[in-house]
């Protein structure tokens, strides 16, 4: 120590000798630096010896601090995502069963309607003057043919082929009067189901046909959503299972499950259909697209553990590093544990063998520790 204060006083002194008047040769100078780094060499080999003895004399044992967390059954849940569309069985184009012009369509767009309730009629002018003509000729017919059957019948007046012209005269009309009534029905269009307008194609004074549509009728009250499920998922789908259905574009989400699972896989994409219920329908729309969850497994006595503890060696072996007791003391033995794990889903896996309930898992700190490392818990 006393030589250590030697050298540190003369470089004191060397360094506030006397004032600077010149600069010096560059030989000066390199024999001057020279001397001071043989000085700084001296200093720092003498302070690394007085460490070694400080630490020899320090008793005190350090560990380094990690968290852990205790192994513990839980429910563990697993869901699979696919895409699916709202659809609705009650959402259709309503055609005309004859041609014709559009005479009057008796709704907006919006409407809501009762099933039954009329929506547009085409131009029956011609037919209804044909109705009345045969309805006039229907009423001859009718007395003709009264008044003959009362004839032949009561007092045997004429004779039986007279009665019987008659009487197919009149049934002939009958028949012609209702098929033309028929046909005049079939230029009606008539709400098959109560439900809302969606949209009118038709305009009044258009030339309607049967392979043109006049509106959509929509009725969201019995919507779901169809979904295509790749085939790798075929044995873990059935009737029943639970699922999440997300509405993204309005920030909504709704607890639902698989009421229908395809029987056939689709050769282009190789995926199944399923129809998901939608308990809630309230401002949802026909061909909207949603994003389901779908739970293909679930465990009510799982042990997890963050899926960031789960480490790999070289030879892809999954392990995590688990804490023993020190016998008598406060530390801890970091012990590798080599595991077996299952799925995982939100951040935590399900670990199958390798670890029991109870088991102490470095938590913080586990990708720095090493096996058989005493640790504290901290």
């Amino acid at each position: 120590m006393k030589k250590l204060g030697f050298i540190l006083g003369g470089v004191v002194l060397a360094s506030c000798g006397a004032p600077e008047q010149s600069v010096g040769t560059m030989e000066e100078l390199k024999a001057q630096k020279d001397s001071l780094v043989e000085v700084r060499s001296t200093v720092d080999a003498e302070i690394a010896a007085v460490d070694a003895k400080l630490e020899a004399m320090d008793t005190i044992e350090r560990y380094d601090r990690v968290t852990s967390i205790e192994v513990a059954p839980s429910t563990f849940v697993h869901y699979f995502d696919v895409f699916g569309l709202v659809e609705a069985d009650k959402s259709i184009n309503l055609y005309p069963t004859a041609s014709g012009k559009v005479a009057k369509i008796h709704v907006r767009n919006g409407q809501r309607v009762a099933k039954g309730q009329l929506l547009m009629t085409l131009d029956t002018d011609i037919l209804a003057s044909s109705l009345k003509e045969l309805e006039n000729g229907l009423a001859l017919a009718k007395t003709v043919f009264e008044k003959q059957e009362r004839l032949w019948m009561n007092e045997q007046i004429g004779s039986e082929i007279q009665y019987l012209q008659t009487k197919n005269n009149y049934d002939g009309l009958v028949q012609k009067v209702t098929t033309l009534k028929e046909q005049i029905a079939l230029s009606e269009i008539r709400a098959p189901f109560a439900g809302a307008i969606d949209n009118i194609f038709a305009k009044e004074g258009e030339i309607a046909a049967p392979q043109m549509p006049s509106m959509r009728l929509v009725n969201t009250s019995g919507v779901y959503v169809k979904a295509d499920v790749p085939e790798s998922y075929a044995n873990r789908v059935r009737v029943g299972t639970p699922a999440n259905v997300a509405f993204t574009s309005m920030d909504y989400e709704v607890a639902a499950e698989v009421l229908q699972v395809g029987q056939f896989i689709q050769e282009g994409n190789r995926t199944f259909s399923i129809n998901v219920s939608l308990p809630s329908s309230e401002g949802v729309k026909p061909n909207q697209m949603v994003h389901v969850a779908l739970q293909d497994y679930s465990n009510t006595a799982a042990l997890t553990v963050p899926a960031s503890l789960v480490q790999q060696d070289v030879e892809g072996n999954d392990f995590i590093y688990t804490l023993k007791p020190v016998a008598g003391a406060t530390h801890y033995e970091v012990v590798k544990t080599w595991v077996s794990t299952g799925l995982t889903f939100e951040g935590r896996t399900e670990i199958l063998t390798g670890l029991e309930a109870g088991t102490v898992v470095v938590d913080k700190g586990s990708r720095s520790v090493r096996t058989g490392q005493n640790v504290v818990i901290g």
